[in-house]
């Protein structure tokens, strides 16, 4: 699509709630960020999650938005950034499962770290019990059936980037409360 609004007045009609302006704003830049964040993630489905949530967040947000002298550089930042935090929170989430199933793969049998074990489990599936339930069915669906996000909305009969959006407050919401998960590890192998 040729964009026939200058960036910078395009951007502020954004700010100001004009939404043919925002779509014509995602029209313009979503190839090129998609093309980044693959670049980064090596992730397609991962990289329209991204652009998707940052385009949310800056129309949730359009009255806050900062005046910017160069709106493609302000959408490679504002990319850069929830991508970065995407990939440390995964990273801490995976680090986290895997010193789970290690201490699992490496304790004995022992009756105190069975007690232990079944301790921890209990009290992830309590977490997990907490969610709402269209939240909790969505995540189980992803997590334990490995459901893709489009079978899960199919079946749901909600849009895929309500699932999205399930799953990843799922795992917020998990990883909040369970952010003392090493110092539990650390006790379950001392």
């Amino acid at each position: 699509m040729r964009q026939l609004v200058q960036p910078d007045t395009l951007w502020e009609m954004v700010r100001q709630g004009h939404s043919t302006a925002f779509r014509t704003l995602f029209d313009t830049y979503w190839e090129e960020l998609y093309h980044y964040a693959v670049r980064v993630l090596k992730d397609g489905s991962a990289a329209q999650d991204a652009i998707q949530c940052l385009f949310v967040h800056l129309w949730e947000s359009h009255t806050d938005l900062p005046h910017v002298a160069s709106v493609p550089a302000y959408l490679r930042a504002a990319l850069r950034n929830r991508l970065l935090n995407a990939i440390r929170d995964e990273q801490l989430y995976q680090q986290h499962v895997g010193q789970f199933g290690e201490a699992v793969a490496s304790a004995d049998n022992s009756l105190l770290d069975t007690i232990h074990f079944r301790e921890t489990e209990s009290a992830l599936l309590r977490s997990i019990d907490q969610l709402p339930d269209r939240m909790k069915t969505a995540f189980y669906m992803h997590r334990i059936q490995h459901l893709t996000v489009a079978e899960i909305a199919q079946r749901l009969g909600s849009s895929e980037q309500t699932i999205r959006n399930q799953i990843n407050t799922a795992l917020r919401r998990i990883r909040i409360q369970w952010h003392a998960l090493p110092f539990l590890l650390f006790y379950i192998l001392n």
